[in-house]
């Protein structure tokens, strides 16, 4: 999976992208032609530290390697993602590994019924 990287397709994102939440993480994603995309993002607003802020979004990367690709595999599409963190408290590894697995399930509900 590759990192999403540029504006147009960050803003393309957020604009027409449809919305998955599992407090403390949200998933924004769209359907594309080409490859599957992910974008980690952590708010420095609740993080001041940049190790911290940066910690999460490690555990965030390893969390969809761990999930999400292996749904993906399962799918003929391919899509964008963006994964926010939006809690307030730095998360251990176990309480954001169950947060993702709640996440790909309503991802995956989601994928289903609009097919």
């Amino acid at each position: 999976m590759e990192r999403l990287k540029g504006k147009k397709q960050i803003e393309k994102l957020f604009v027409s992208g449809a919305v998955v939440n599992a407090f403390p993480l949200r998933l924004v994603f769209i359907q594309t032609r080409t490859t599957n995309k992910l974008g980690v993002s952590v708010g420095k607003k609740n993080f001041k530290s940049a190790v911290i802020r940066n910690r999460i979004k490690r555990q965030l990367r390893v969390a969809c390697k761990n999930h999400l690709l292996i749904l993906l595999k399962k799918l003929d599409n391919k899509y964008n993602f963006m994964v926010l963190y939006a809690g307030k408290e730095t998360p251990k590894p176990t309480e954001l590994d169950k947060h993702f697995k709640l996440m790909v399930e309503l991802f995956k509900n989601k994928i289903l019924e609009n097919v």
